[in-house]
Formats: C-alpha cells, sequence, structure tokens
C-alpha cells in the first residue's frame, strides 16, 4: 500500500516535470520564432513641399501622395532592420510653378536602416532621404496661349529646360510592434546638393 502511494507520487511529479518541461520549451521557442518575424506595412502617405529652379528663377511647389512598403525584421541579434521602398508616380503629384510652366515628377528608391538591440523601436522619427527622384519640364518657357491662333511670323522653337533631380525626406514613425503609423509620418520635397561643384 506505501510502495502504491509513493509510486503514484513518483508518476504524478514526473509527468508534471514533463508538462513543465513542454511549457519552457515553446515559451523558449517563442523569441526564436519573433526574431524572424518581418511586418510589412504599405501605403500612400502626402508629400509637400518646394524648390527653386535656377534655370528660370522660379519656385516650384509640389502636392501629392507617394507609395511607401516599409519591411521591418526582427533579427535575431536582438535588434531590427527596416527597409523601405518608395515609389512617386507622376499621377500621384501635382507640381505647379509661379511662371506658368507645367511639370511632371516621378522616380522611384529604396533604403536599409539597421537599428541596435537596445532600443529597437526608436522615440523619434526614423529620418532618411532618397535621392532618386525626377523633375520634367512638360512645356516651354514660352507657352503658347490655350487655343493657338497662327501668328503672322514663324513660332520660334521653345527653349529647353533641363531636367534636374531632387530627393525626398521621409520622417517615419512607427508603432511599438513595427508598424508604420502613416497619419503620423511625413514626407518632404529637399533639394539635392549640387556634386559638380568644387
Amino acid at each position: 500500500m506505501l510502495r502504491t502511494l509513493v509510486f503514484k507520487c513518483l508518476q504524478m511529479g514526473a509527468v508534471a516535470m514533463l508538462v513543465m518541461a513542454f511549457t519552457l520549451g515553446s515559451a523558449g521557442a517563442q523569441p526564436a520564432q519573433a526574431a524572424n518575424a518581418t511586418q510589412v506595412s504599405a501605403g500612400w502617405i502626402p508629400l509637400a513641399g518646394s524648390l527653386y529652379d535656377s534655370q528660370t528663377d522660379s519656385h516650384i511647389n509640389f502636392n501629392g501622395l507617394i507609395h511607401i512598403v516599409a519591411r521591418w525584421k526582427f533579427l535575431s541579434s536582438g535588434g531590427a532592420q527596416l527597409d523601405v521602398d518608395v515609389n512617386l508616380p507622376a499621377a500621384g503629384v501635382t507640381v505647379t510653378m509661379d511662371t506658368g510652366i507645367p511639370y511632371t515628377a516621378s522616380g522611384a528608391g529604396q533604403s536599409s536602416i539597421l537599428f541596435p538591440n537596445d532600443p529597437v523601436f526608436p522615440t523619434d522619427p526614423v529620418r532618411f532621404v532618397v535621392p532618386s527622384f525626377l523633375l520634367v519640364a512638360v512645356g516651354s518657357d514660352r507657352p503658347l496661349p490655350p487655343n493657338p491662333i497662327l501668328p503672322p511670323n514663324p513660332v520660334l522653337p521653345p527653349n529647353p529646360i533641363q531636367p534636374f533631380g531632387f530627393g525626398l525626406q521621409f520622417d517615419l514613425v512607427f508603432a511599438a510592434a513595427g508598424v508604420l503609423d502613416f497619419t503620423a509620418s511625413t514626407v518632404q520635397v529637399v533639394e539635392l546638393p549640387d556634386l559638380g561643384e568644387d
């Protein structure tokens, strides 16, 4: 009788230890799985800003939307990597100029940022510049009237306006789970430094 009682206690203890081992084992496996998890956010962010065009001595104003895909990957080291792909379709932005010359803006680019172990989630917006966008004049510096009339003398060919590049500065805000907050994030048009000058 005593031997049966001791055997039952040992058996229940062994079962309890097995349950505990499986519980701890599965809990220990969760961080390893989470370390390889990737959070993807995709959507549109408004952009605004202006550039000075030295060719025409005027300001160019931008309003529109840019598409962004942000991939926040948790690394096995405990840190995180942010990969961002952005696309500015010409149909997604309105470009106006005080001289009335119509422009189109377009381009795409990407950036990657590594975060250390602590803090993984930055408290300030993540700021970076993507420099791969192009502004092209659609018209000329002497546009014809909306309903052209034939002048007595031939119209001279328009002087071409050279396209030029510009950048977009991103200030991205993330939630604690690596999810991009589209309402708190901003995009500004920025001038690029002239690399041809000494």
